[in-house]
């Protein structure tokens, strides 16, 4: 997302238009979620994607002509592109998806929106949350196309450039932007305030499309033995900034994790309270040893981190999320251990192992972090306490290794 509103800003600062086309809809299956986006300039090839496929191509057919049109003084509604994905098996090609995507394709001027992109991308590289609010529709007294980008700074949130939105539908926007989910919203006549599950039902409401960007997402490795070093490259891969914690130096080092984009040395405990670990934190506690994990679990979890998991065998990771509970940490808060962690894919090598890891972190950011115990809690233990175990790559009775 950073290199993207960048290299936006880039396009602008040459006094050269694009189109951003947005999904701002999904029915059924599809190769990409809502909020996926795509810059579309005027020279050279498009940057990010909406899925690719003939599908995408449709999107570029519709984008490049507006490329040519003339320069508007009031903002342009953008366009409705419908990409239906369901396929016709009597056709040479077949969609490998079997949805419908709705795709906002709108067009960016120099002069009209270098400040806003300007904004947007110096977010992303301050890595805040921010999230670009567009009018699809006449709301209130926005003309279709209006934009501005909504931060939250000191507990308010803002829009800049200023427009006049009720207090009550920016409300409801900022809830979008603390999920960290863009979202489509319909919104009520006389001061009704924004519903996301009234798009489909009033579709004579006019619409604001809230794109979320979510600033950056750490993934904390905790441990600095075999599996983080894997761990670590698909972190980095995944968009994640990866900080890797070891209290030993022959371990944590530049040599060994060159993807890190930060390394850190000292006592576990000491390190991790000293880190800022926020609901944005995925922390993976793979040291060398199960004191160590223990002592990490218990200072990461009261950070309400993303993502905890563990690494261990059903049978120790049963008893040291017993013993936290004993310790006067809350059972729900001890439920949302992952442990052992990972996918079962019958991971065995540390790189394996660390594919596991890291699928399972990717379900739990695009899918909330409920949905990944709900199904990590397939076997629970016998005892007083009822704790969702995986069956990832800890496995039944081994102890896999971490160092």
């Amino acid at each position: 997302m950073e290199d993207l509103w960048e290299r936006a800003e880039e396009i602008l600062a040459d006094g050269k238009p694009f189109v951003l086309a947005t999904i701002i809809r999904t029915r059924g299956s599809v190769p990409r979620e809502v909020g996926a986006k795509m810059v579309v300039p005027p020279e050279g090839q498009p940057f990010g994607t909406i899925g690719g496929g003939c599908g995408e191509g449709e999107v570029l057919r519709r984008a490049y002509p507006m490329l040519d049109e003339p320069a508007t003084s009031e903002p342009a509604p953008p366009r409705i592109v419908q990409v239906d994905l369901t396929g016709d098996f009597d056709q040479d090609e077949i969609q490998v998806c079997g949805g419908v995507m709705d795709v906002a394709l709108d067009r960016w001027q120099p002069d009209a929106h270098r400040d806003l992109v300007h904004t947007l991308a110096e977010a992303a590289r301050a890595q805040r949350p921010a999230a670009l609010v567009t009018a699809l529709d006449r709301v209130d007294g926005l003309r279709p196309g209006t934009k501005s980008c909504l931060a939250v700074d000191g507990g308010a949130a803002g829009l800049t450039p200023a427009v006049p939105i009720a207090e009550e539908t920016l409300e409801t926007f900022s809830e979008s932007l603390s999920s960290g989910k863009p979202q489509l919203y319909a919104v009520a006549p006389h001061g009704g305030g924004a519903h996301a599950d009234a798009v489909a039902r009033k579709e004579d409401w006019p619409r604001v499309f809230v794109d979320v960007q979510t600033g950056v997402q750490t993934l904390l490795i905790v441990g600095a033995g075999h599996i983080a070093q894997p761990l670590c490259t698909l972190g980095a891969q995944l968009g994640f900034h990866t900080v890797v914690v070891d209290d030993r130096w022959a371990f944590a080092n530049r040599e060994r994790f060159p993807d890190a984009a930060d390394v850190r040395v000292g006592p576990f405990e000491e390190v991790l309270n000293s880190l800022p670990i926020d609901a944005r934190t995925y922390v993976v506690v793979v040291t060398r040893g199960h004191v160590w994990d223990e002592a990490s679990v218990k200072a990461v979890l009261p950070k309400n981190p993303a993502y905890v998991g563990m690494i261990g065998s059903r049978r120790r990771s049963k008893r040291t999320l017993e013993r936290l509970v004993e310790q006067g940490f809350r059972a729900a808060d001890v439920a949302r251990v992952h442990t052992p962690l990972g996918l079962d894919i019958g991971a065995e090598t540390p790189a394996e192992i660390a594919v596991a890891i890291a699928a399972e972190i990717v379900r739990a950011r695009r899918r909330g972090p409920s949905d990944t115990v709900s199904l990590a809690a397939k076997t629970r233990p016998s005892g007083p306490f009822k704790f969702p175990l995986g069956a990832g790559a800890g496995g039944e009775t081994a102890e896999p290794v971490a160092s």
